[in-house]
């Protein structure tokens, strides 16, 4: 009896997560992750500098780098999920089982998000726990804050998945994929204003909703450290956004792996 497509997305999602958590990659992150939290907590005493007095502005000085948190995990953990199955040739041992390109990919992508999604609510579930420990209350705008972050998590995968049936090579996928949200998007969102061009379709510029419900300061990251992003779209208008990159990159990633596999 024929297993259920269904089944075959759980199945492949499974094995994925199990590569994540026996790999370093996860682990490499966790320690980032652990890295930033602890110098959040301990530093400003460690300067003589007292916390915020807002649970808001408590978690805005992490929210600051979700940004960053959300690029390293599309590119850890999406980037090379599918150009990886022909580099190194582990699709030839997939693609002779009874398993659809397309179940395959929405397995890999599944997992992908499940295990960055991890990532995201360890980091936020760190800092809601301090901010109710130090102001000693906690608000709706952080949870909105995380839920936008999601939401910028699933676009970033989503690009990432179609960088990744395009290219034929995991290094050219995994750097263009980082220096895509780091870079490429953050340039184009700061010289379409020049031009009197709102950047409200640029996904580094919605991601500036994960700071703004805070009442922070939206920043995006980049090698020569972080800058201020200048135009912020509304919270509904950068939810768009993010479904747009997702839908239309995950759609186009399982056509363009199809036909890979179908030239191979």
């Amino acid at each position: 009896m024929s297993t259920s497509p269904f089944a075959q997305v759980v199945t492949v999602t499974s094995y994925e997560i199990r590569k994540y958590v026996r790999g370093r990659r996860l682990l490499g992150i966790l320690i980032l992750v652990g890295l930033i939290i602890g110098l959040f907590l301990g530093l400003p005493p460690a300067l003589g500098s007292s916390y915020p007095s807002t649970p808001d502005a408590f978690v805005s000085t992490f929210a600051s780098f979700t940004g960053l948190l959300v690029v390293l995990s599309g590119v850890l953990f999406a980037a090379d999920a599918l150009v990886s199955e022909h580099e190194k040739r582990t699709g030839y041992f997939l693609f002779p089982n009874p398993v659809r390109r397309e179940v395959l990919v929405l397995g890999k992508m599944a997992a992908s998000l499940i295990v960055s999604a991890a990532v995201l609510s360890l980091y936020y579930g760190a800092a809601a726990i301090a901010a109710l420990v130090v102001t000693k209350s906690l608000t709706w705008d952080v949870g909105l804050s995380y839920l936008y972050a999601l939401a910028y998590m699933i676009a970033v995968v989503g690009v990432a998945y179609l960088v990744s049936a395009t290219f034929k090579t995991t290094v050219a996928a995994t750097v263009l994929t980082f220096f895509l949200f780091t870079l490429i998007f953050s340039i184009v969102g700061a010289i379409l204003p020049a031009a009197k061009i709102d950047p409200w379709f640029i996904p580094t510029s919605a991601s500036g909703i994960i700071s703004d419900v805070l009442g922070g300061t939206a920043v995006r990251p980049g090698p020569g450290g972080e800058a201020r992003v200048g135009f912020v779209p509304d919270p509904a208008t950068s939810l768009l956004v993010f479904a747009a990159y997702a839908v239309v990159g995950a759609v186009l990633g399982i056509l363009l792996f199809r036909r890979k596999e179908l030239a191979s």
